[in-house]
C-alpha cells in the first residue's frame, strides 16, 4: 500500500500515513501524462502574435527607380520583404491553440501522476494547515519543521483559505489549490505534493453537498408551462354613415 508521512499542524512528523489505493496505486501511463499537459500548456497561449505583410507597412505607391538602365537589381515596391522596414513573409497570425481532451485520458493523467509522486515518496499529508492570521512567517516555520521549505511544494487543500493563500504568495516555490482544481501539469512540475486530511477525503469521495444539489436539481419537478391570457381585442366603435350628396340625390331621382 502506498504510504506517505503524517505531520502535525505545527510541521512535526507523527507516523505514517495510507494512502488510498484508488488514487496512489493506479497503472502510470506517461503517454495520458504527456497528452494531458500537451494540450494543458498549448491552452494557457493566447494566439495574439501577428506581423504586417507587404500590404500593412506604411511606404509603397511609387516604383523606386526605373526598370532599365541604372545598373541595379529592378524593384517594384519599397514594402516587398527585401527591404527594410518591409512587410513580412509568411509570418504569424493569430488563431487559437485550445484543444480538448478525452475524459478517461485526463482522468488517467490525473490518477498516473498522483501514482508516480506517491511511489517516488513526495507525498506528504498534514493534519490540517491553519493560520490565525496571513503571516509569511508562520507557513515558513510549519515547512521547516517538516524539512520542506526551499524546494518547490504543491499544497492541495478543500477549501479555499484566503490565510494560508496570502502567506504563500510571498514564498516562491509554494503554490496553493483546492483539491478540486489540480492538474496533471501542476503535479508533475512541483517537487513535493502536500495534502491536508480534508483534502485526501475530498479526493476520494465528492463533496456531499454538491452531490445533494445535484440530485435534488434531477428530482425537482418541471414547472408546468402556464398559458399567457388572451387579451381581449378591442372593438372599435362604428363610424357614422356619411350623409349622401345631394348631386347623387338629385341624379337618382331623373332616372326614376
Amino acid at each position: 500500500m502506498a504510504k506517505a508521512k503524517l505531520h502535525a499542524a505545527t510541521g512535526a512528523y507523527k507516523a505514517e500515513y495510507d494512502l488510498p489505493a484508488s488514487h496512489f496505486e493506479q497503472p502510470v501511463s506517461e503517454a495520458a501524462m504527456y497528452n494531458a499537459v500537451d494540450v494543458y500548456m498549448g491552452n494557457q497561449r493566447q494566439g495574439t502574435h501577428k506581423t504586417k505583410n507587404r500590404s500593412e507597412v506604411s511606404g509603397g505607391g511609387k516604383k523606386p527607380w526605373k526598370q532599365k538602365g541604372t545598373g541595379r537589381a529592378r524593384q517594384g515596391s519599397n514594402t516587398a520583404p527585401q527591404w527594410v522596414r518591409g512587410g513580412k513573409a509568411h509570418g504569424p497570425l493569430p488563431h487559437l491553440y485550445k484543444r480538448d481532451i478525452n475524459k478517461k485520458v485526463k482522468r488517467r493523467a490525473l490518477l498516473s501522476a498522483l501514482t508516480m509522486k506517491a511511489n517516488e515518496s513526495s507525498v506528504y499529508v498534514f493534519e490540517q494547515i491553519s493560520l490565525t492570521a496571513p503571516k509569511t512567517k508562520e507557513l515558513a516555520k510549519v515547512l521547516t519543521t517538516a524539512t520542506l521549505l526551499g524546494q518547490r511544494n504543491l499544497i492541495l487543500v478543500s477549501e479555499a483559505d484566503q490565510n494560508l493563500a496570502l502567506a504563500a504568495r510571498n514564498l516562491p516555490d509554494v503554490m496553493v489549490q483546492r483539491v478540486w482544481d489540480v492538474n496533471t501539469y501542476w503535479l508533475i512540475s512541483a517537487k513535493n505534493i502536500i495534502f491536508t486530511d480534508g483534502a485526501i477525503k475530498a479526493l476520494t469521495a465528492p463533496p456531499a453537498a454538491k452531490s445533494e444539489a445535484k440530485t435534488a436539481e434531477a428530482k425537482a419537478p418541471k414547472a408546468a408551462k402556464v398559458a399567457k391570457p388572451v387579451a381581449e381585442k378591442a372593438t372599435k366603435p362604428k363610424a357614422p354613415a356619411k350623409p349622401k350628396s345631394g348631386k347623387a340625390s338629385a341624379a337618382k331621382a331623373e332616372k326614376a
